[in-house]
Parts: structure tokens; sequence; C-alpha cells
């Protein structure tokens, strides 16, 4: 099926590796222009080297989220080079797993910066233009976390959260001026980071498992896995989400979160 944005260009934060990675690839294999954004030119440039391999276009453009002047700066620079019609919010990392009293406030104001404000910071200077032409897509990646959370990291869990609310909230604010925001609500995925989280688990626990084997077994006797599937997500199950909600065909859906994970809302008890 055609998504109907060929021509189109985007902005994808966070997306030199994982989930953001291969949005951006699939967004480009569409015919969107891509611009890929990390925190390292030489991984964003490598994402960059991939879609043009195969045909697409993308350029890259470096920043660190949780500092506001660069955010401001890559919004400058995204935007020189032409209307930005489709951006995707997929930056986010937790920190070490920390309880609620564990957690100094620096911490908390820095999980937000870098999971919630930096998007605020990226809407408020993009979305007019879109407004203006009367065409744009603004999707923001949140986590299960944010609507199951745990009792560890929960500045993560509640910076999550906060994308839904800003979707739900901005898409009231533009109405009907061919503009939606939605949410996409991440389980587990594997991604290299949570290959190597897997690896290590198991290695921990003595399993000698590989591949899926030790992937089910890690799910289900260390992490005590709640989800239905009994797997990790692909890449590419969440980038195909990403890119129907950011297509010509998700016209009538916005303010809207859509769950990718598994029917677990969350991956732990």
């Amino acid at each position: 099926m055609k998504l109907g944005i060929e021509g189109r260009r985007a902005l994808i934060a966070g997306s030199s590796s994982g989930i953001g990675a291969g949005i951006a690839a699939m967004l480009a294999g569409e015919g969107v222009e891509v611009v890929v954004h990390g925190r390292s030119l030489a991984n964003a440039e490598a994402v960059v080297a991939g879609i043009r391999t195969q045909g697409g276009k993308a350029s890259a453009l470096i920043g660190a989220l949780d500092v506001p002047e660069q955010v401001e700066q890559l919004a400058r620079e995204a935007l020189a080079a032409g209307p930005i019609d489709i951006l995707i919010n997929s930056a986010g990392a937790t920190t070490s797993a920390r309880g609620w009293f564990d957690v100094p406030m620096e911490s908390w104001q820095q999980q937000f910066q870098f999971s919630t404000l930096y998007a605020v910071q990226l809407m408020r200077a993009l979305v007019p233009v879109m407004r203006e032409r009367r065409w744009g897509r603004v999707l923001n990646i949140s986590s299960g976390a944010a609507f199951k959370p745990m009792a560890f990291h929960p500045e993560y869990s509640a910076a999550k959260l906060a994308l839904h609310t800003l979707a739900c909230s901005l898409s009231r604010e533009l109405g009907d001026c061919g503009v939606t925001v939605n949410t996409l609500i991440s389980g587990l995925v594997m991604t290299e980071n949570t290959q190597a989280a897997i690896r290590s688990a198991g290695a921990a626990h003595g399993f000698t498992e590989t591949g899926v084997g030790l992937e089910r077994r890690v799910l289900r006797e260390v992490w005590r896995s709640t989800i239905p599937l009994a797997r990790a997500g692909k890449v590419e199950e969440l980038a195909a989400a990403a890119c129907f909600l950011v297509s010509q065909h998700s016209a009538y859906i916005t303010g809207a979160s859509l769950r990718v994970d598994g029917g677990g809302a969350g991956y732990v008890n």
C-alpha cells in the first residue's frame, strides 16, 4: 500500500540508531526525504549512507537534545533546507534503575528535557510552518512504561506519559488545518541495546540458549514478562506503525495513542 507521502520531508529526532533509524529507513523507502538526527555525526551519517545505498534521500544533523540551545539550532538547520512536513520525536532513554527516593532532582529535570521538552521545542518551531501549508504529521514515540509504570526510573515513565498529553493538547489546538498529532506507545523492542541486555542477563543466569530461545527464557524467567506474544517487537514492526501514522491514510487520526507492544501494555509487572 502506497502511503501517499512521496516527496515529503521528515525530521526524525533520535534516529541514528534503534527505532528511529528503522523509521528513517522505511520512510525513505516510501520516497520521503529524511533528516537523520543524533548526537554522534558518525552514527547519523552511517544511517544516511545506508539509506542512500538503497536509493533514498537523506541528510544528517547532530545536536544534544538535553541542551535547549542545541535543540533550537537543530530546528533552524532543519528548516534552512526547506519546510518539514513530518516530525517524529523518537528520542528518549532510561537512566540506571533507581527508585523514587534515589533519583536526584537534577535527573528528573534532565530526563524531562531529553524525553519531553525537546519535543515541545521542535513542535513549537516546526508545526507553525505545517499549519501555514495545511499539511503535516507529528508523531511522538512514547513507551509502555508510561501507562504501566514501574517502581524504578519513575522520571522516565512520567516524561514519556507527558508526550501523550502533549499530542492530545496540540491536536485540539490545531483543529482542522491538515496537521495531525499522535503518539505511538512502544513496548519492548529488539534493538541493539535490548539484544545486549538479553545476552548479559542470560550470561548472568548461566543460560546456554541462543537466539530466540534465549530471548524467550530471559523474558519469562528473568524479566517476568507479561507480553502475550511472548517476544520483543521487531524494529520494522514499530517503524511500519509509525509510517502509517504519518501517512496520507491516517488523515482522520489525531490526538490518538497506538500501542505497539505485543499486547503487554508494558513488559514487566
